[in-house]
């Protein structure tokens, strides 16, 4: 059976949302940051950190398939 494929986001600030394609993922990030590990198809992914109804950071991503993709939040910073 193949790895999965997933995005493994990290320094999101706590209270947060992570939305992936525009749909939210997983709960609220809690503070002190772990890293979230969603399951995601292969492919290209947009990634958003939602705070307060604003979206705080942003990146365009790609996953192979089998692929641990790591996302890492620069807060304040949107690319």
């Amino acid at each position: 059976m193949p790895d999965p494929t997933e995005l493994i986001v990290t320094g999101a600030p706590g209270g947060s949302i992570i939305l992936v394609d525009g749909l939210q993922t997983g709960q609220e990030t809690a503070a002190g940051d772990h890293p979230q590990i969603l399951n995601v198809a292969a492919g290209a992914h947009k990634v958003e950190i939602q705070m307060d109804d604003k979206v705080v950071y942003r990146e365009e991503t790609y996953v192979a398939p089998g692929e641990h993709r790591v996302v890492t939040v620069l807060s304040g910073l949107t690319r």
